[in-house]
């Protein structure tokens, strides 16, 4: 650690701001910054800002665009062309103006929008024009300390794993952060080495959504709420129901690009608390929905009027009204196909089976979904795919979660609601008498730092040791460790798991399931319940015995 600390010391190319915040480190920071080294997890490399090798800056992201120009050309032959794109963070354009300077640096041509642009735009855009590869400078919905860095491959999906490490291969084999200059950007872009993007360029894109859902005749009694959260929906999420007859009220103040999100204590929509003034607006207005996406526009959360009060809906619940809705309005034909991940509660899975509809299941990360839409046989077609984590797809013409898809989505479907007379609880209450009835909940526990990362793997080591303890009185099914790739079964043979490997536990009883994980992307253990029953009264039951056992087993580690 200290040879590499004494490295950036001594770097001749270290800007003047690094190096002072060098001077200044405590031990303890500096621990933080050097004791280990940014890798690429569920949603690409991300991380706090700073210096070192375990921080987001110049370097490291110079370092991730050296590891993919290398990736690019043992793939493709020159001309080779990447879109850049990043959203309303800290030093966004300072970060993708380095990706572009860097492949230049090997002769890789760059395509940059000028101005912070959503994600699922930027998947649009690799394969509207046919480029070979994209990158997001984004931290999704984490604090305003954040940034980060995502890959997407030629299909406008993001790196899955096995690439990701072949990036990662080169980024520690070839040149490296500090090997070479980077030349001027104005320069390469005289050479045509790098364009600009410019509003023109979202017009395919605009395109694209306002030909996503059939019109409808909009009552205007109908009002929406919409919050860009201080992200890229600025732009045009507003603009898109508008654009479809809606009457929209956005919140001015979170319109504002605002890299510190100071109206927000996370930018995070799937928390409560990130409609504050949303709220607020669809009290003053009478709103019957509220809309919130996050800052590179790949989520959306939503709140439902019911009397004088919001309604907010979780991810997995959400995804089952819109399943519900989609096959009321284009109901599948043979051969359709839903997607999902392993950790999202089971109530689409079963509304998709009762309609005839075939569901793949993935390891968490949107990025798996992508990859199986374009592993789909000729005689399926891709119908729907969602994430608990407040994810949705409802067209591959994008291979990533797409918050503006999902604006639309939902938007007609409470209309469509409001127009049948229908409030929120009674269309969850008729879901639940058809499917069954759903508990679900996801737990976070925060561990911060190299300390924090080494706590979570301890945690998973015990949760996978004392199962039988932890689990006593209760009947498990089985127990399925993505880990070690086996799935133990109840009285019968171990059998193999077919998904990649992952750091996933998952515990499957009669009434539901229990999965443990680690973040990818935040300095997390997540733990997801999903308990279903035929009543809502057993439900409960179920899901509160379950979900006291794990309270209790997490007292030991988290205070």
């Amino acid at each position: 650690m200290q040879a590499e600390i004494k490295r950036w010391q001594t770097s001749k190319l270290l800007p003047l701001d690094y190096k002072k915040i060098l001077e200044k480190a405590t031990l303890d920071e500096l621990f933080e910054c050097f004791g280990a080294k940014l890798s690429f997890g569920t949603g690409g490399m991300r991380g706090l800002m700073g210096v070192g090798p375990n921080r987001i800056n110049d370097f490291t992201i110079k370092g991730a665009t050296i590891g993919l120009a290398h990736f690019l050309l043992e793939k493709f032959t020159l001309p080779i062309k990447v879109i850049i794109a990043y959203d309303t963070r800290h030093n966004g354009f300072r970060f993708a103006k380095i990706c572009a300077q860097t492949l230049a640096h090997f002769n890789i041509e760059s395509y940059i929008y000028l101005n912070p642009r959503p994600t699922p735009q930027l998947s649009f855009s690799v394969r509207c024009k046919k480029a070979q590869a994209g990158i997001v400078i984004t931290a999704s919905h984490n604090p305003s300390g954040y940034n980060g860095y995502k890959l997407y491959d030629e299909n406008g999906c993001q790196f899955v794993p096995h690439l990701a490490e072949r990036v990662a291969y080169f980024m520690e084999t070839k040149e490296d952060y500090f090997a070479f200059n980077l030349e001027d950007y104005r320069s390469l872009l005289h050479k045509g080495l790098v364009t600009e993007l410019y509003e023109t360029c979202d017009k395919c894109y605009l395109t694209f959504l306002n030909k996503l859902h059939p019109r409808v005749n909009v009552n205007k009694d109908f009002k929406v709420v919409y919050s860009p959260l201080h992200g890229t929906g600025y732009a045009y999420g507003a603009k898109i129901l508008r654009d479809l007859g809606f009457n929209v009220y956005e919140v001015t103040a979170q319109r504002i690009l605002d890299p510190n999100f100071a109206t927000v204590k996370s930018p995070n929509p799937e928390v409560k608390e990130a409609f504050t003034l949303a709220e607020a607006l669809g009290h003053k207005e009478k709103a019957a929905l509220l809309l919130a996406t996050d800052p590179d526009g790949d989520r959306l959360g939503v709140a439902v009027l019911h009397k004088d009060t919001y309604i907010y809906l979780d991810g997995s619940l959400l995804g089952s009204l819109l399943l519900d809705y989609l096959i009321k309005i284009n109901p599948p034909q043979k051969g359709a196909v839903m997607m999902t991940t392993i950790v999202t509660p089971k109530l689409g899975t079963i509304i998709a089976e009762k309609h005839g509809i075939k569901v793949r299941n993935t390891l968490t990360g949107f990025k798996f979904i992508g990859e199986q839409i374009a592993l789909l046989p000729t005689d399926e077609y891709f119908y729907f795919g969602y994430e608990e984590s407040f994810g949705y797809l409802f067209s591959p013409e994008v291979r990533d979660k797409d918050a503006f898809q999902a604006l639309i989505m939902t938007t007609n479907m409470f209309h469509y609601y409001f127009e049948n007379g229908k409030d929120i609880l009674t269309i969850i209450a008729e879901m639940y008498e058809q499917y069954g009835y759903f508990n679900d909940d996801l737990l976070n526990y925060e561990f911060i730092g190299i300390k924090g990362q080494t706590l979570i793997k301890n945690i998973m080591q015990d949760i996978r040791a004392n199962t039988n303890k932890l689990w006593a009185g209760i009947d498990v099914l089985s127990t399925e460790d993505y880990l070690s790739g086996v799935k133990t079964n109840k009285g019968k043979e171990n059998t193999k798991l077919t998904l990649p490997v992952s750091d996933v536990y998952r515990v499957l009883f009669e009434s539901g399931a229990v999965a443990f994980r680690p973040s990818g992307t935040e300095p997390k253990m997540k733990i997801y319940i999903s308990i279903f029953a035929p009543s809502k009264k057993d439900a409960d039951n179920k899901f509160n015995l379950v979900k006291g056992r794990i309270i209790k087993f997490m007292e030991q580690y988290h205070e």
